[in-house]
């Protein structure tokens, strides 16, 4: 519906969808919208080259009013613990999005559709975005995510932030260092407490025991500077 809609008609060509063993790619003739990057996709102002074709869309219940779409397919995606959508073959003259074949990740959408279901509302796609990739890289620091999702550090640290309100996201260490993990209930959950231990029990069992030990070398005492 996408490429219907954003294609440019001004060019020759038709909408082409291929479905191989590696997946399915779609293409559409005509680039990006003006404005329209690889690293702004899910975050730039909605706004299509077909004005007039977009409103009939909506108005006959094909499209959203909002201009969602490239967000609903990443939603998709991910709901399902599947790759992310790749635009990354996309030229000046072409969009080309490939959506990798892969398995559905069953315990990550049923994680997912629980939360969405105990919480009474849908996650967002920043949170979906931070939920998968820590699934998928099991730690990451506010920097490594901004850079993987090309959202805004204010909104990326908003949206951690909710998460761990929430219980699904825990933060390890302080600063620019500290780093994100999903959390124990996630885990355990996912019947995943050994893999929860390997990202956390180094730092939880040795600081306390790094610290006792400084204090014994000082006859017992230790400040919050030492």
């Amino acid at each position: 519906m996408n490429a219907f809609c954003h294609r440019d008609y001004t060019m020759l060509g038709t909408v082409r969808v291929l479905i191989d063993d590696e997946g399915m790619t779609i293409s559409s003739p005509g680039g990006f919208i003006d404005g329209v990057t690889l690293d702004n996709l899910l975050t730039v102002e909605p706004h299509g080259k077909n004005p007039a074709l977009a409103d009939a869309l909506k108005r006959i219940g094909l499209a959203e009013k909002t201009g969602r779409g490239i967000d609903r397919i990443y939603e998709g995606s991910i709901i399902y613990g599947r790759p992310w959508p790749d635009y990354s073959e996309t030229t000046s003259t072409n969009v080309k999005l490939f959506i990798q074949r892969a398995k559905a990740d069953d315990r990550f959408t049923r994680f997912i559709a629980d939360e969405q279901n105990r919480l009474g509302r849908s996650l967002s796609i920043y949170a979906l975005m931070i939920l998968s990739l820590l699934k998928n890289e099991k730690r990451l620091t506010l920097d490594q995510i901004a850079e993987k999702t090309h959202f805004a550090e204010g909104k990326l640290r908003g949206a951690i932030e909710n998460l761990i309100e929430d219980g699904l996201v825990e933060g390890v260490g302080n600063g620019r260092s500290r780093s994100y993990l999903l959390s124990q209930k996630v885990y355990k959950e996912n019947n995943q407490s050994i893999q929860y231990v390997r990202q956390t029990g180094i730092d939880r069992i040795a600081f306390p025991e790094m610290i006792l030990k400084l204090a014994k070398t000082q006859d017992g005492i230790i400040t919050k500077r030492d």
